[in-house]
């Protein structure tokens, strides 16, 4: 591969190959060496023909994206340049995956090629379903590929990797073993164990198998993979006696919860050791933590100024910070929200999940790093034993927007909040107003407060919590099935804390201000 006419065909998304094929002939070196020597502008040239590409077949061949286009009245023809892409009206759930038959939405008006469904939750309780066929897989296993050779060095030590995210129509259990079993047949010495997030199956396996490999990588929820950390600890799993590697999806943990993790697992933590990655059903891997990326939240959440200065923000931890290759996942950040375009299996133009943030180019990483921290770039290089920077751009994610909370890797919704608070019982002593925070213990594990106003006149009291905790679980469980398969499978308590405010309290209810559903940290 010496240049993108080279690159280009492997990645085309409506390529009549057979892709599995494909990702074996795929030559993953020539592509790292890309990665190395290659800068931004490289891959992101790539990536806007990509997506400007994407946009004019799909206006051709996708019925419900050429109706969208029609009722927005744009004329696909005069979409000729990323400027003009970026007018391009955004997509979302409400205006466009809610508004158009599954078939409309694929390819030629078919579903022939789809392969492989998967399901997430939503705000009114009712699942939406996500299919993908062989190209993105092949995608899916190039990326695998490229981050168990750059972070967790599969090619030199015998593995067992094991998967705990939830298995079934979810998405990240079957979106993490299968690219991994692609990998793991090009003749990587890689042992899978999908064990999925049952903390007594995977010490069981690990107990059975460690003797076996000589690197164990844990892949799973944050709070989940920490539970199970610390189960192991107490089960006498000696996690320090292999090269142990963990790969987090799904959830916002700080630096200093990185390095509590780390000393649980008993090994010396590097830039290596634990890394978070950034995905979503709609469009699976969208990013991933690199060396670089975690040497600076380490560094922003040390350093106030260093802080400002990266991410234009007060708060007393730094946002999530990825990087991500633009060939792959086209991404632009328009009043504030992050707008993706990828070749999913339903094709996705500008389209926005919601998540807050912005794209932030490597170049500004860079300046950053050299006002704040002499002599960084030998810092990061002793500190990730030598790893090649990739000179990607990066996504900052601050969550979603005022819209949900991640709570075990549950979406918790505003919106089935008020659903249960909509309860007749309920109605003469809550004035209805409430706000959802997810908190930390001492021990690092994460609960879920949800904070409710009382009605003028009526005092607390812990009859009345009960009873409103009691209804909040049931009929979270009946909404929301993502709340309710993590609360049949995972061994913790996942019921929210309930605290009850006078009417009007300053902390969470003062009168005259737009109410905040969701309180950040």
């Amino acid at each position: 591969m010496k240049d993108e006419q080279q690159i280009l065909p492997s990645f085309d998304f409506l390529s009549q190959q057979n892709r599995i094929r494909d990702f074996f002939s795929f030559d993953i070196k020539e592509f790292e060496r890309l990665l190395r020597q290659k800068d931004e502008s490289f891959w992101s040239r790539m990536g806007e023909q990509r997506a400007l590409k994407l946009f004019h077949m799909a206006a051709k061949r996708v019925p419900a994206y050429k109706h969208f286009l029609r009722m927005h009245r744009v004329n696909p023809d005069r979409i000729k340049t990323i400027r003009d892409f970026a007018h391009v009206p955004i997509t979302d759930k409400k205006n466009y995956i809610q508004q158009y038959p599954l078939a409309d939405r694929s390819w030629d008006g078919t579903l022939r090629n789809q392969k492989i469904a998967a399901i997430s939750s939503g705000t009114t309780g009712e699942p939406t379903f996500w299919l993908r066929g062989d190209i993105q897989e092949f995608e899916q296993g190039i990326v695998h590929e490229l981050l168990y050779r750059y972070l967790f060095d599969i090619e030199k030590y015998r593995t067992l990797l094991v998967i705990g995210f939830p298995m079934g129509i979810y998405v990240s259990g079957v979106a993490t073993a299968f690219p991994s079993f692609l990998v793991a047949t090009k003749g990587y010495p890689l042992t899978i164990a999908s064990v999925g997030n049952s903390k007594n199956q995977i010490l069981r396996t690990v107990k059975h198998l460690q003797k076996d490999y000589e690197q164990i990588i844990l892949a799973g929820h944050p709070f989940f993979i920490k539970d199970v950390i610390e189960a192991g600890r107490t089960a006498g799993i000696m996690w320090s006696r292999k090269k142990m590697r963990v790969m987090f999806c799904s959830e916002e943990f700080s630096e200093h919860w990185r390095s509590y993790v780390a000393e649980c697992t008993g090994i010396k933590q590097d830039l290596k050791s634990l890394i978070n990655v950034y995905g979503s059903s709609d469009l699976l891997l969208i990013g991933y933590e690199t060396p670089i990326s975690i040497f600076c939240r380490m560094l922003a959440e040390d350093n106030p100024l260093f802080r400002r200065r990266l991410f234009d923000e007060e708060a007393a931890t730094a946002p999530q910070l990825f990087q991500y290759n633009p060939l792959l996942r086209h991404i632009e950040a328009e009043n504030g929200e992050l707008l993706f375009t990828s070749a999913s299996g339903i094709p996705l133009i500008r389209f926005n999940i919601h998540d807050a943030g912005k794209v932030m180019p490597y170049r500004d990483i860079a300046d950053a790093l050299d006002e704040a921290l002499a002599g960084w770039k030998q810092k990061l290089h002793n500190q990730s034993n030598g790893a090649p920077v990739w000179r990607l751009p990066f996504v900052v994610l601050r969550g979603r927007n005022d819209q949900t909370v991640i709570f075990y890797a549950v979406n918790i919704y505003p919106d089935h909040i008020r659903i249960a608070l909509d309860h007749d019982p309920f109605f003469g002593k809550i004035t209805g107003k409430f706000t959802l925070r997810k908190c930390n213990t001492k021990r690092m594990d994460a609960y879920l407060e949800v904070h409710i106003e009382l009605r003028g006149g009526i005092k607390q009291n812990a009859g009345l919590v009960e009873r409103i905790r009691n209804h909040l679980v049931r009929r979270l469980k009946e909404v929301n099935i993502e709340y309710a398969d993590a609360s049949a499978r995972l061994d913790k308590d996942l019921r929210p804390r309930v605290r009850l405010w006078p009417y009007q309290h300053p902390k969470y209810f003062r009168p005259g201000t737009k109410p905040r559903y969701i309180a950040k940290e």
